[in-house]
């Protein structure tokens, strides 16, 4: 009897009970963790509050990359405000800069996400169909186990706990068979609601993930359209401050002097070696390369007194002559690049090279920026011959991007020991004389020393 009140009463409570209130979570903090929720937000979760939490990170990450793309707005229309104001360029475009390489960090990380994702997708599939197999098993044991339980209850139990009880009664006499149900029966029905627990749990995660596949995938989209707009802003920007570097270069470099840290770096005639042999003619330095800018000027505008070969960093630099290295010096990291930095010598050169050499009875002196740092093969003082690796493509000093310029002097029949001796004298006079911010000291404009334009040696 005392059994049967108490089936009643949990009969009772169950059909009292109303959906419950999830508690108030407070918010997380996002920022600055993305890594740890990324890890989280990309698995299939076992519980609804994961998950709820994952739809919250999810609306964090929209607003992020809305604020990132109102600050790219916000520099695109800055850009004509910024005419004749280098040192305001500078800091707009490292900044701007600093923008693309975010964005372009989160098209990377959604493009990996998409990829995970549809593995947990893939998984949770095959996880569901095993889940709906053994609530099936389960379910058909339950039922077998009731029916052979039906003699015994004397009634059609597992008929009416199908179709439901018609009324109080009838639900407590189900009940009370059901209780007669041997315990491994019990564990198999909690075993049951478990199944169906989990397989409700991985339908949600299944469409929750496919829903946060759908919205990378667009982001993506978006990502990339802002992300070339703020790349057009850069390419104003940038030939905006090209149109004014060659001027601003000139004072840095005549301003700079050579200090002891740089005369260190500066091959003596006495401990030169000029046993190399002579050239016929000129190879390419950078043979992976494509010319990014060329002599006498940048694609968008202003004075550019040598060659760019853009390549991917780490890609070998060598020798176009055979020669002697008569500065090489590499103080900065190989990615420390950015417009305005004046880090190197000449000033904004970053990691840089000067060699001196004969093709055909001619003096030549060659000069390499903005170099790697790893890779670097030569010392003052140094023979070298044609074709030899000297260093790598390099991000330093003064620069937009990986690249190696390089720049031609002709020293005409100047002997290579009195062109040694000159330089050393001189304190490392990359410029030969020749200034950095005209084109009035080509050697097609008055004869040696004068600048040559390297195309006419490389292409």
């Amino acid at each position: 009897m005392k059994r049967k009140i108490t089936i009643m009463m949990l009969a009772a409570a169950m059909l009292c009970l109303l959906p419950y209130s999830q508690l108030e979570v407070h918010a997380e903090d996002f920022a600055g963790n993305e890594s740890y929720y990324d890890s989280i937000c990309r698995q299939s979760n076992k519980d609804a509050k994961t998950s709820a939490m994952c739809d919250r990170y999810q609306v964090y990450l929209s607003k992020k990359k809305e604020a990132l793309r109102g600050q790219v707005a916000g520099i695109r229309s800055s850009v004509a405000q910024l005419q004749g104001n280098i040192d305001a360029l500078q800091t707009e475009i490292n900044k701007n800069q600093n923008l693309i390489d975010q964005l372009e960090a989160q098209i990377a990380e959604n493009e990996a996400a998409i990829l995970q994702i549809q593995g947990v997708i893939e998984q949770l599939q095959i996880d569901i169909k095993q889940t709906e197999a053994d609530i099936e098993l389960r379910d058909r044991q339950i039922k077998d186990r009731m029916v052979s339980e039906q003699a015994s209850i004397g009634t059609n139990a597992y008929v009416e706990f199908v179709m439901g009880a018609k009324d109080l009664i009838d639900m407590v006499r189900i009940v009370d068979g059901i209780s007669r149900i041997t315990e491994n029966d019990q564990d198999e029905i909690e075993a049951l609601e478990a199944d169906k627990a989990k397989l409700d749990q991985q339908k949600k995660e299944q469409e929750r993930l496919k829903s946060d596949q759908e919205k990378a995938k667009k982001d993506n989209e978006e990502s990339k359209a802002v992300a070339e707009q703020a790349k057009a802003s850069q390419e104003e920007l940038k030939n905006e401050y090209l149109r004014q570097e060659a001027d601003l270069i000139q004072q840095m470099r005549s301003a700079q002097s050579a200090q002891q840290a740089v005369q260190s770096q500066i091959a003596s005639i006495q401990n030169a070696d000029l046993n190399f042999t002579a050239s016929n003619g000129f190879i390419v330095p950078v043979q992976s390369g494509y010319r990014s800018a060329g002599t006498w000027a940048y694609p968008g505008g202003g004075f550019h007194a040598g060659r760019d070969f853009a390549a991917s960093i780490g890609t070998p630099i060598y020798a176009p002559i055979g020669g002697v290295i008569v500065y090489a010096n590499n103080p900065v990291p190989t990615t420390n690049g950015f417009l305005g930095n004046w880090v190197g010598y000449p000033a904004g050169g970053g990691n840089t090279v000067h060699m001196i050499g004969t093709v055909n009875g001619t003096t030549y002196a060659i000069s390499f920026f903005h170099m790697a740092q790893e890779s670097f093969l030569v010392s003052p003082g140094m023979a070298v011959s044609q074709g030899q690796q000297i260093g790598a493509v390099g991000h330093t000093g003064n620069s937009t991007g990986p690249h190696c310029h390089v720049e031609v002097f002709n020293l005409g029949n100047m002997s290579v020991q009195t062109a040694v001796a000159q330089f050393s004298a001189s304190g490392a006079d990359f410029a030969w004389g020749c200034g950095w911010n005209t084109s009035s000291t080509s050697c097609a404009s008055r004869g040696a020393p004068c600048r040559e334009r390297p195309e006419n040696f490389f292409g």
